[in-house]
């Protein structure tokens, strides 16, 4: 196969680039930024371990980080630190105020 010519290879470039930043926005509509997920990810024994759930709970759902549904099934695990992580592994999928409200809510 023929190497791409200079005009094509820059269309190519173009694409990636546009593909690259659709992402980008997508992630900043519905997913938390990568950074914040790592933060929690490094951090994810500790805050299992030592999470207060009730009141942090509440807070996220007066945020509408979480759903009725969601403190329900956190709720409905057996043990502080399984309902702990059940939250964690729901926090990174609930927008990009998710991680800042978190972290407010372990604040007050």
């Amino acid at each position: 196969m023929a190497a791409p010519s200079a005009g094509s290879w820059s269309t190519f470039q173009h694409k990636e680039l546009m593909a690259a930043d659709r992402g980008r926005r997508m992630l900043g509509v519905c997913g938390m930024h990568p950074h914040h997920q790592e933060t929690l990810k490094k951090n994810r024994v500790v805050l299992a371990k030592q999470l207060l759930l009730s009141e942090l709970l509440e807070h996220l759902l007066e945020k509408d980080i979480i759903t009725l549904e969601m403190r329900e099934l956190i709720q409905a695990k057996v043990g502080s630190f399984s309902q702990n992580v059940e939250l964690l592994n729901l926090l990174p999928k609930r927008g990009p105020q998710a991680f800042d409200a978190f972290c407010e809510a372990l604040h007050s």
